[in-house]
């Protein structure tokens, strides 16, 4: 007669505490790093909205042969697109091309909302902020011909001790981000 032979598959406890060891020794090591990495996608993901709309600024100015701009304001956190030529007036003109809300805030043609991005409210970007914008107001505005308002145009935005420079040529209107 052949006995049969029982033979275990499974993990014993001890087997089991090595691998939690282990990866707890290597949690250690890498979390600093994700975390690190989480705040630089952060950042740069709120640049790219900045970016964005100093671009969708120029667009404009160009596509409709009059100034556009873009205001940052530091002590608020936010910041918007707008049209010159109603940044003054408080009545929205809706049914205009392109539609502008009051002080002439323009429709963002991607989630068709007013391009005004508050950095405190707007989930993704917690924790960032507009450490610097242009001198005069932290406006920017763009002509025709795609020039901007001054010489240079320095907008900077921090984030868990890391920053972007994003600055506007002035005379290109060429957009750049360090």
């Amino acid at each position: 007669m052949v006995l049969a032979t029982y033979e275990n598959k499974g993990f014993s406890l001890l087997d089991l505490l090595i691998v939690i060891m282990i990866l707890g020794i290597l949690g250690v090591f890498l979390a600093p790093q994700l975390h690190s990495t989480l705040n630089e996608a952060r950042l740069n993901e709120a640049t790219g909205e900045l970016v964005s709309g100093l671009h969708y600024a120029l667009s404009l100015a160009v596509t409709h042969q009059r100034p556009f701009g873009l205001t940052a304001n530091v002590a608020e956190n936010w910041f918007r697109v707008f049209d010159h030529k109603y940044r003054t007036d408080a009545n929205p003109h809706h049914s205009y091309t392109p539609p502008v809300d009051s002080y002439g805030v323009v429709l963002n043609p991607l989630d068709k909302k007013w391009y005004m991005l508050d950095f405190d409210t707007t989930h993704p970007y917690d924790g960032v902020s507009i450490d610097s914008a242009p001198a005069g107001g932290g406006m920017i505005s763009f002509y025709p011909d795609g020039h901007s308002s001054s010489a240079d145009s320095v907008f900077v935005l921090v984030f868990g001790g890391e920053q972007r420079t994003i600055t506007v040529d002035g005379t290109t209107g060429r957009i750049s981000v360090n």
